[in-house]
């Protein structure tokens, strides 16, 4: 159901980008922990683990889930949202990270080289650590405008 007069979204767009968020995020965080604590001793010293291959992986699936879900808000809930003056600051800090991700994320996989790659990392994890909580303030904080 598409709500015209309001920046509600559709339960599909909320499904959506919680679980694709939730995913990409755990998928995330747990390549951040094996790649920084849990590496292995190999015959010639730390090597990877071998499950940071398969969060990667993981990342970048949800990732384009993800992008398919901040595709469908722009096209009325970025708009319409912007009436509600309560949430345009918020609103538009996730905006801007998820641009920060999605061009970190980019320069990660295609691009950096290695000069740039611990800034561009840190940056990218450190962002996207940090787009958690505003998510959730975000949601919860729409919940009770509609209550209203």
């Amino acid at each position: 159901m598409l709500h015209l007069k309001t920046a509600k979204l559709a339960r599909w767009q909320v499904r959506l980008l919680c679980w694709g968020c939730g995913i990409l995020w755990l998928s995330g965080a747990a390549w951040l922990v094996l790649h920084n604590f849990m590496q292995i001793q190999g015959d010639f010293g730390p090597e990877t683990n071998p499950l940071e291959p398969w969060m990667l992986r993981i990342h970048g699936a949800a990732m384009q889930i993800v992008l398919l879900g901040l595709g469908s808000l722009l096209v009325v809930h970025v708009w319409r949202g912007w009436t509600y003056r309560s949430q345009r600051a918020l609103g538009l800090s996730l905006l801007s990270m998820a641009a920060l991700l999605i061009v970190s994320g980019f320069l990660l996989y295609y691009v950096a080289n290695e000069d740039w790659r611990e800034i561009t990392s840190k940056a990218h994890w450190i962002t996207g650590i940090l787009a958690l909580p505003m998510f959730v303030l975000h949601y919860f904080q729409g919940k009770r405008i509609r209550r209203r």
